[in-house]
């Protein structure tokens, strides 16, 4: 007996709860000596082995064994079970009880896994329609702005003929300004994801920390979202590694307040303590180093309170989130 129900568990993990719940009603079948069984989820037959039984409504309560309190049966024929019939069958019935419960989890799982891949297959078509949308807007923007760029540069060489100061100096601007034209071009639809959200980053870094640490954590924020240039993993680590050092040095206050330059077009990260400076050299060099990456700097106010700065350069959006 022992050695079936092990052996029907090995089944259940090796090749699913289906499969073990086919192997459970053979064993049965096989050690009981029953004509037919049959295994019902409430009104609903699940999985049979021998003859086949009546409908559920037709069988007598002496061919049912309760699992789950009731909510699902064993069922069997013929009409009447010796005793000790019975009590292998509610060893089994046991078992079919696990089993249905690891059957229902599996096919949950796998209808979210056929979700989720049908929504990859959508965000794929839709990343495909956008990336051919953004190539033929870029060839298109492009295009004429070449051209404009050519007849500018001819103008200027002289080949349409003599231009006066007057006119050189506004072909000058018109040059610079097909310039700035391009760059927005290339900077508008160039490949990249979305901005990376410093305000939620320093959130993710520096609460695990505080609550470790069991220290006040003030946080600010001047916007819902503080969009920034660069990797997300530069722009994680360097918050992550900015939390972690404070957070293995003796301060009793943390004070985080995030702030938009916007003539700078910058984001200005300010993190302060109720100490005087705590972190050592090799430490800022590896902010610093970070920062650069970013495109960022660094400033530090050594007096008490000690504050330190780290000013990284904002991303450029049209919408932000309300």
């Amino acid at each position: 007996m022992e050695r079936s129900l092990a052996a029907v568990a090995e089944r259940s993990l090796r090749d699913g709860a289906r499969a073990g719940i086919d192997a459970l009603l053979k064993e049965a079948l096989r050690l009981t000596g029953v004509a037919g069984i049959a295994l019902h989820e409430g009104r609903v037959r699940i999985a049979e082995a021998g003859l086949r039984l009546p409908s559920l409504s037709r069988l007598r309560a002496s061919q049912l064994i309760p699992i789950e309190e009731g909510r699902s049966s064993l069922g069997v024929i013929p009409e009447r079970t010796s005793g000790e019939q019975r009590e292998t069958l509610e060893r089994f019935a046991g078992l079919a009880g696990s089993l249905l419960k690891a059957w229902r989890r599996e096919a949950s799982l796998q209808g979210r896994q056929a979700s989720l891949c049908q929504q990859l297959r959508q965000l794929q078509r839709e990343l495909s329609y956008r990336e051919s949308n953004r190539s033929r807007a870029s060839h298109d923007l492009r295009t004429p702005l070449l051209v404009i760029q050519g007849y500018l540069e001819m103008m200027r060489k002289g080949m349409t003929g003599e231009l006066t100061p007057t006119m050189e100096k506004y072909v000058e601007r018109m040059q610079g300004s097909t310039q700035m034209m391009g760059q927005l071009i290339s900077r508008q639809l160039s490949r990249g994801g979305a901005p990376e959200d410093l305000r939620a980053l320093a959130l993710e870094a520096f609460e695990p920390m505080a609550r470790a640490r069991k220290l006040p954590l003030h946080f600010e924020c001047s916007a819902k979202w503080a969009p920034v240039r660069g990797p997300r993993s530069v722009v994680t680590q360097l918050t992550r590694l900015l939390a972690r050092d404070l957070g293995t040095s003796r301060v009793g206050v943390v004070r985080v307040h995030i702030e938009e330059q916007e003539k700078l077009g910058m984001w200005t990260l300010s993190v302060s303590t109720d100490r005087p400076r705590l972190l050592m050299a090799r430490k800022l060099a590896r902010l610093e180093q970070l920062l650069q990456r970013l495109g960022g700097a660094l400033s530090i106010q050594d007096e008490a309170p000690f504050e330190l700065r780290l000013h990284l350069p904002a991303a450029t959006v049209n919408a932000r989130p309300r």
